[in-house]
């Protein structure tokens, strides 16, 4: 389970998921054994969670439960479907039975910027605009999710973008330390929106944490140069390509 992924931050998540996504319950006799719950931005379907109890594995639960959560995905419009995945075989092996295969691992970062990263002297960091924020989203992630923003700002999530000569190139949200959401435009982007995404997480915490996709190299480099360490690693399983994922940090499992 990632770092940070508690209590407090999974009852506003499945409330959320609720509210704006597809969650469905397993029951036997009376007690609820399992859970599966997606979200659907565009044609992009996105596993968040999905338990079953451990007494209750093998006993025909799951499969069926993550079944109708697809299927109602699939009426919903989605064509695309993703998960971020634990190292946990059997969730694994049940995820390529249903199409979604092996988009990479998943790093995250952690610890003390050693080495402060250098950026363009231009770089100014100023409140997030939402609409700026989704524009950015529909190329990157490959569809807008307006719903996601309203609820990470209902949060109080700090949400900034980061513009150079009146452009702006990215967006990234950041608290107490730990980047993400993040989206940047282009790639040669990547490095100096990083430097300075990095620099403003300094100020928050000793400690700064993101997640990257391994096909984001420019944020691997980013993590390693800055002498931040690798703490965990799972699995991004997809049935299809989209957006321009390597030049994106995930917000964690639950929305990716």
């Amino acid at each position: 389970m990632p770092a940070g992924y508690d209590r407090a931050a999974v009852v506003p998540a499945y409330e959320h998921l609720l509210e704006s996504g597809i969650f469905e319950l397993a029951e036997l006799d009376g007690k609820i054994v399992g859970l599966a719950a997606a979200i659907v931005r565009g044609p992009i379907w996105f596993l968040a969670m999905f338990w079953v109890l451990p007494e209750f594995k093998l006993q025909g639960i799951g499969g069926p439960l993550l079944e109708r959560v697809r299927r109602m995905g699939e009426a919903q419009g989605a064509s695309i479907r993703c998960t971020w995945s634990s190292i946990d075989f059997g969730a694994v092996a049940m995820y390529l039975k249903h199409g979604m295969l092996p988009g990479g691992p998943i790093f995250t970062f952690a610890g003390p910027v050693l080495h402060a990263p250098s950026h363009e002297a231009g770089l100014r960091v100023s409140a997030l605009d939402v609409s700026q924020a989704s524009a950015i989203d529909h190329i990157v992630r490959g569809t807008p999710r307006a719903e996601d923003h309203a609820f990470w700002q209902a949060s109080n999530l700090p949400g900034f973008q980061v513009e150079i000569d009146g452009r702006t190139i990215g967006y990234f949200y950041a608290k107490d330390g730990v980047i993400g959401p993040a989206a940047w435009l282009r790639e040669e982007d990547g490095p100096p929106f990083l430097a300075r995404a990095l620099e403003h997480a300094q100020t928050q915490a000793t400690d700064v944490k993101f997640v990257t996709l391994g096909c984001n190299t420019t944020a691997i480099h980013a993590a390693t140069a800055a002498g931040l360490r690798l703490i965990s690693a799972s699995h991004f399983l997809h049935s299809d390509e989209f957006g321009k994922l390597d030049q994106y940090l995930p917000s964690g499992p639950a929305l990716f």
